[in-house]
Protein backbone atom coordinates (compact mmCIF):
# COMPACT_ATOMS: atom_id res chain seq x y z
CA UNK A 1 0.00 0.00 0.00
CA UNK A 2 2.66 2.27 1.07
CA UNK A 3 4.81 1.34 -2.02
CA UNK A 4 1.56 1.94 -4.21
CA UNK A 5 1.18 5.70 -2.48
CA UNK A 6 4.70 6.35 -2.64
CA UNK A 7 4.92 5.88 -6.26
CA UNK A 8 1.51 7.52 -7.45
CA UNK A 9 3.30 10.38 -5.91
CA UNK A 10 6.08 10.13 -7.49
CA UNK A 11 4.10 10.05 -10.63
CA UNK A 12 2.38 13.20 -10.08
CA UNK A 13 5.08 15.33 -8.92
CA UNK A 14 7.12 14.02 -11.84
CA UNK A 15 3.76 15.22 -14.09
CA UNK A 16 3.87 18.24 -12.36
CA UNK A 17 7.77 19.07 -12.90
CA UNK A 18 7.00 18.25 -16.77
CA UNK A 19 3.96 20.16 -17.31
CA UNK A 20 6.17 23.12 -15.69
CA UNK A 21 8.90 22.69 -18.46
CA UNK A 22 6.97 22.14 -20.76
CA UNK A 23 5.03 25.24 -20.13
CA UNK A 24 8.35 26.82 -19.57
CA UNK A 25 9.40 25.52 -23.29
CA UNK A 26 6.71 26.77 -24.80
CA UNK A 27 6.40 30.43 -23.43
CA UNK A 28 10.35 30.83 -24.40
CA UNK A 29 9.43 29.25 -27.92
CA UNK A 30 6.53 32.32 -28.12
CA UNK A 31 8.19 34.87 -26.36
CA UNK A 32 11.63 34.49 -26.80
CA UNK A 33 11.80 37.75 -28.64
CA UNK A 34 10.33 39.70 -25.63
CA UNK A 35 12.67 38.09 -23.26
CA UNK A 36 15.69 38.88 -25.40
CA UNK A 37 15.12 42.48 -26.96
CA UNK A 38 13.87 44.94 -24.54
CA UNK A 39 13.72 47.91 -25.82
CA UNK A 40 11.80 50.16 -23.04
CA UNK A 41 13.48 49.96 -19.52
CA UNK A 42 10.28 49.85 -17.19
CA UNK A 43 9.83 52.92 -15.27
CA UNK A 44 12.14 55.07 -17.76
CA UNK A 45 10.83 56.66 -21.17
CA UNK A 46 10.67 54.59 -24.23
CA UNK A 47 11.93 57.14 -27.05
CA UNK A 48 14.75 59.25 -26.08
CA UNK A 49 16.27 60.06 -22.88
CA UNK A 50 18.99 63.26 -23.16
CA UNK A 51 20.05 64.32 -26.33
CA UNK A 52 23.98 64.59 -26.96
CA UNK A 53 24.58 68.07 -26.61
CA UNK A 54 23.51 67.62 -23.17
CA UNK A 55 26.65 65.65 -22.57
CA UNK A 56 29.06 68.41 -24.60
CA UNK A 57 29.08 66.52 -27.73
CA UNK A 58 28.46 67.92 -31.57
CA UNK A 59 25.86 65.46 -33.82
CA UNK A 60 24.17 64.91 -36.15
CA UNK A 61 20.65 63.24 -36.74
CA UNK A 62 20.61 60.13 -39.28
CA UNK A 63 17.64 58.84 -40.27
CA UNK A 64 19.04 55.18 -42.45
CA UNK A 65 16.94 52.10 -44.20
CA UNK A 66 17.65 48.68 -43.77
CA UNK A 67 17.62 46.38 -46.64
CA UNK A 68 14.44 45.30 -45.69
CA UNK A 69 12.53 49.16 -45.45
CA UNK A 70 13.07 49.33 -41.92
CA UNK A 71 13.60 52.53 -40.70
CA UNK A 72 16.31 53.18 -38.49
CA UNK A 73 16.93 56.04 -36.11
CA UNK A 74 21.13 57.14 -35.20
CA UNK A 75 23.47 59.65 -34.12
CA UNK A 76 26.73 60.53 -35.62
CA UNK A 77 28.83 62.25 -32.43
CA UNK A 78 32.50 64.38 -32.41
CA UNK A 79 34.08 66.44 -30.09
CA UNK A 80 33.33 69.90 -29.77
CA UNK A 81 35.01 72.00 -31.44
CA UNK A 82 36.73 69.53 -34.24
CA UNK A 83 37.69 70.66 -37.25
CA UNK A 84 36.88 68.92 -40.70
CA UNK A 85 40.51 67.62 -40.62
CA UNK A 86 40.44 66.58 -37.17
CA UNK A 87 37.30 64.92 -37.89
CA UNK A 88 38.47 63.17 -40.79
CA UNK A 89 41.68 61.79 -39.23
CA UNK A 90 39.80 60.05 -36.40
CA UNK A 91 39.20 56.59 -36.01
CA UNK A 92 35.30 55.92 -36.53
CA UNK A 93 34.00 53.58 -33.80
CA UNK A 94 30.59 51.94 -34.60
CA UNK A 95 29.00 51.04 -31.17
CA UNK A 96 26.31 48.28 -30.98
CA UNK A 97 24.76 48.47 -27.16
CA UNK A 98 23.88 46.02 -24.83
CA UNK A 99 20.19 44.93 -24.59
CA UNK A 100 17.90 46.94 -22.54
CA UNK A 101 17.07 50.33 -23.74
CA UNK A 102 17.87 52.72 -26.74
CA UNK A 103 21.24 54.44 -27.50
CA UNK A 104 20.15 57.41 -25.19
CA UNK A 105 20.39 55.64 -22.18
CA UNK A 106 24.50 54.85 -23.58
CA UNK A 107 25.12 59.26 -23.84
CA UNK A 108 27.10 58.66 -20.42
CA UNK A 109 29.25 56.07 -22.01
CA UNK A 110 29.49 57.44 -25.37
CA UNK A 111 30.90 60.56 -24.71
CA UNK A 112 33.75 59.16 -22.53
CA UNK A 113 34.10 56.85 -25.62
CA UNK A 114 34.35 60.34 -27.87
CA UNK A 115 36.52 62.00 -25.74
CA UNK A 116 38.54 59.49 -23.65
CA UNK A 117 39.70 57.80 -27.28
CA UNK A 118 39.27 61.15 -29.91
CA UNK A 119 37.12 59.03 -31.86
CA UNK A 120 33.85 59.94 -33.79
CA UNK A 121 31.61 56.92 -32.63
CA UNK A 122 28.35 56.35 -34.62
CA UNK A 123 25.46 54.86 -32.30
CA UNK A 124 22.20 53.28 -34.02
CA UNK A 125 19.10 52.67 -31.86
CA UNK A 126 18.06 49.05 -33.40
CA UNK A 127 14.75 48.52 -34.61
CA UNK A 128 12.19 48.85 -32.21
CA UNK A 129 14.27 50.60 -29.91
CA UNK A 130 14.51 54.02 -29.50
CA UNK A 131 12.84 56.16 -32.35
CA UNK A 132 13.69 52.90 -35.05
CA UNK A 133 10.66 51.34 -36.45
CA UNK A 134 10.30 47.83 -36.92
CA UNK A 135 10.49 44.69 -34.34
CA UNK A 136 13.90 43.16 -33.19
CA UNK A 137 14.79 39.75 -34.34
CA UNK A 138 18.47 38.31 -35.04
CA UNK A 139 17.78 38.55 -38.54
CA UNK A 140 16.83 42.15 -38.27
CA UNK A 141 19.41 43.27 -36.06
CA UNK A 142 21.84 41.89 -38.44
CA UNK A 143 20.45 43.83 -41.24
CA UNK A 144 20.46 47.09 -39.11
CA UNK A 145 23.80 46.52 -38.43
CA UNK A 146 24.52 45.91 -42.05
CA UNK A 147 22.78 49.44 -43.11
CA UNK A 148 24.76 51.37 -40.19
CA UNK A 149 28.36 50.13 -41.65
CA UNK A 150 27.52 51.12 -44.91
CA UNK A 151 26.26 54.60 -43.81
CA UNK A 152 29.60 54.83 -41.87
CA UNK A 153 31.49 53.88 -45.56
CA UNK A 154 29.76 56.62 -47.45
CA UNK A 155 30.50 59.45 -45.78
CA UNK A 156 33.52 60.64 -47.64
CA UNK A 157 34.67 63.47 -44.40
CA UNK A 158 34.72 60.20 -42.24
CA UNK A 159 38.23 58.42 -41.89
CA UNK A 160 36.70 55.02 -43.31
CA UNK A 161 39.83 53.29 -43.38
CA UNK A 162 39.88 52.99 -39.56
CA UNK A 163 36.02 51.55 -38.93
CA UNK A 164 36.50 49.83 -35.51
CA UNK A 165 33.14 47.80 -34.66
CA UNK A 166 32.90 47.62 -30.18
CA UNK A 167 29.68 45.12 -29.17
CA UNK A 168 28.88 44.98 -25.39
CA UNK A 169 26.70 42.19 -24.35
CA UNK A 170 23.74 41.76 -26.88
CA UNK A 171 25.97 44.35 -29.18
CA UNK A 172 28.57 42.11 -28.99
CA UNK A 173 26.64 39.18 -30.83
CA UNK A 174 25.72 42.20 -33.72
CA UNK A 175 29.02 43.18 -34.05
CA UNK A 176 30.38 39.56 -34.51
CA UNK A 177 28.18 38.28 -37.32
CA UNK A 178 28.78 41.98 -38.91
CA UNK A 179 32.55 41.68 -38.33
CA UNK A 180 32.52 37.59 -39.86
CA UNK A 181 30.38 39.07 -42.81
CA UNK A 182 32.51 42.44 -43.82
CA UNK A 183 35.55 41.87 -42.59
CA UNK A 184 37.70 42.97 -45.17
CA UNK A 185 35.81 46.68 -44.82
CA UNK A 186 36.94 47.25 -41.48
CA UNK A 187 39.81 48.02 -38.90
CA UNK A 188 38.95 46.09 -35.86
CA UNK A 189 36.51 44.37 -33.23
CA UNK A 190 36.29 44.85 -29.95
CA UNK A 191 33.63 42.76 -27.83
CA UNK A 192 32.69 43.01 -24.23
CA UNK A 193 31.17 41.02 -22.05
CA UNK A 194 29.37 38.96 -25.03
CA UNK A 195 28.15 35.64 -24.96
CA UNK A 196 28.80 32.02 -26.78
CA UNK A 197 25.19 31.78 -28.04
CA UNK A 198 21.53 32.43 -26.82
CA UNK A 199 20.82 28.88 -25.94
CA UNK A 200 23.47 29.33 -23.78
CA UNK A 201 22.59 31.81 -21.95
CA UNK A 202 18.57 30.07 -20.96
CA UNK A 203 20.25 28.43 -17.77
CA UNK A 204 21.13 31.83 -16.51
CA UNK A 205 17.88 33.36 -17.22
CA UNK A 206 15.15 30.55 -16.59
CA UNK A 207 17.45 28.18 -14.58
CA UNK A 208 14.82 24.99 -14.89
CA UNK A 209 15.41 24.80 -18.91
CA UNK A 210 19.17 24.35 -18.30
CA UNK A 211 18.56 20.89 -18.47
CA UNK A 212 16.45 20.92 -21.83
CA UNK A 213 18.43 23.99 -23.68
CA UNK A 214 21.89 24.61 -24.17
CA UNK A 215 25.18 22.86 -25.45
CA UNK A 216 24.54 19.19 -26.00
CA UNK A 217 20.80 19.50 -24.88
CA UNK A 218 17.81 18.35 -26.85
CA UNK A 219 15.42 21.20 -27.09
CA UNK A 220 17.95 23.65 -28.74
CA UNK A 221 15.99 23.47 -32.22
CA UNK A 222 13.66 26.03 -30.10
CA UNK A 223 15.43 29.28 -29.68
CA UNK A 224 14.68 30.91 -33.31
CA UNK A 225 17.47 33.83 -32.05
CA UNK A 226 20.67 32.08 -31.96
CA UNK A 227 23.33 34.37 -32.03
CA UNK A 228 25.58 31.71 -32.61
CA UNK A 229 28.90 33.37 -31.66
CA UNK A 230 31.14 30.45 -31.26
CA UNK A 231 30.67 29.18 -34.56
CA UNK A 232 30.54 32.83 -35.87
CA UNK A 233 33.92 34.20 -34.47
CA UNK A 234 36.48 31.81 -35.87
CA UNK A 235 35.76 33.25 -39.23
CA UNK A 236 37.45 36.39 -38.12
CA UNK A 237 40.77 37.69 -39.25
CA UNK A 238 40.63 41.43 -38.02
CA UNK A 239 42.60 42.34 -34.93
CA UNK A 240 40.72 41.50 -31.65
CA UNK A 241 40.14 43.03 -28.06
CA UNK A 242 37.98 41.16 -25.90
CA UNK A 243 37.16 42.57 -22.26
CA UNK A 244 35.35 40.82 -19.64
CA UNK A 245 34.25 41.26 -16.42
CA UNK A 246 34.81 38.89 -13.96
CA UNK A 247 31.89 39.82 -11.47
CA UNK A 248 29.65 39.63 -14.66
CA UNK A 249 26.41 38.88 -12.84
CA UNK A 250 24.79 38.29 -16.38
CA UNK A 251 26.87 36.80 -18.67
CA UNK A 252 29.57 34.26 -16.96
CA UNK A 253 33.05 35.38 -18.01
CA UNK A 254 33.85 31.50 -18.80
CA UNK A 255 31.34 32.47 -22.08
CA UNK A 256 34.06 35.15 -22.78
CA UNK A 257 36.87 32.67 -22.30
CA UNK A 258 35.27 30.26 -24.81
CA UNK A 259 34.99 32.45 -27.45
CA UNK A 260 38.58 33.61 -26.86
CA UNK A 261 39.46 29.91 -27.02
CA UNK A 262 37.90 29.97 -30.23
CA UNK A 263 38.69 32.82 -32.16
CA UNK A 264 41.94 32.81 -34.69
CA UNK A 265 43.00 36.27 -35.39
CA UNK A 266 46.26 36.88 -35.94
CA UNK A 267 45.99 39.61 -33.28
CA UNK A 268 43.45 39.47 -30.48
CA UNK A 269 43.85 41.14 -27.07
CA UNK A 270 42.00 39.73 -23.87
CA UNK A 271 41.94 42.12 -20.96
CA UNK A 272 40.26 41.08 -17.61
CA UNK A 273 38.48 43.25 -15.19
CA UNK A 274 38.84 41.74 -11.76
CA UNK A 275 36.10 44.30 -10.07
CA UNK A 276 33.27 44.89 -12.78
CA UNK A 277 29.76 43.58 -13.72
CA UNK A 278 28.35 43.43 -16.83
CA UNK A 279 28.08 47.00 -17.72
CA UNK A 280 30.48 48.79 -15.25
CA UNK A 281 33.74 48.37 -15.90
CA UNK A 282 34.67 51.66 -17.74
CA UNK A 283 33.37 53.38 -14.55
CA UNK A 284 34.50 50.76 -11.83
CA UNK A 285 38.20 50.25 -13.19
CA UNK A 286 38.57 52.90 -15.57
CA UNK A 287 42.38 53.51 -15.80
CA UNK A 288 42.76 49.77 -17.24
CA UNK A 289 39.49 50.11 -19.21
CA UNK A 290 40.34 53.22 -20.95
CA UNK A 291 43.86 52.31 -21.24
CA UNK A 292 42.99 49.32 -22.59
CA UNK A 293 41.11 50.33 -25.93
CA UNK A 294 43.22 53.43 -26.15
CA UNK A 295 46.18 51.59 -26.91
CA UNK A 296 44.29 48.84 -29.16
CA UNK A 297 42.53 51.51 -31.13
CA UNK A 298 45.55 53.56 -31.32
CA UNK A 299 47.81 50.48 -32.89
CA UNK A 300 45.35 49.03 -35.29
CA UNK A 301 44.54 52.32 -36.59
CA UNK A 302 47.89 53.96 -36.66
CA UNK A 303 50.45 51.20 -36.49
CA UNK A 304 51.71 52.79 -32.77
CA UNK A 305 50.02 53.32 -29.28
CA UNK A 306 50.26 56.97 -28.87
CA UNK A 307 48.89 58.03 -32.21
CA UNK A 308 45.46 59.28 -30.92
CA UNK A 309 46.08 61.58 -28.37
CA UNK A 310 44.18 60.32 -24.96
CA UNK A 311 42.09 62.62 -23.37
CA UNK A 312 39.24 63.34 -20.67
Amino acid sequence: MMMDMLGRWLFRLCCGVGGIAGLGVTLLYLFQDKILYVPRIPGLPSGIWKYPNEFKLEYEDVDLTAEDGVKLHAWLLWGRGWTKEVIKSRPVIIFFQENAGNMSFRLPFLRLLVYRLNAVVFAMSYRGYGLSEGRPSEEGLQKDARAALQYVLSRPELATDKVVLFGRSLGGAVATHLAAEKQELIKALVLENTFTGVQDMVSRVVPPLGLLIGTGRPCNFLITNKWSNLQVIPRIKVPMLMMVSLQDEMVPASQMFRLHAAQTSPHCELEKFKAASHMDAYDVEPEQYWGALHRFVSTVCYGEEGAVPASR
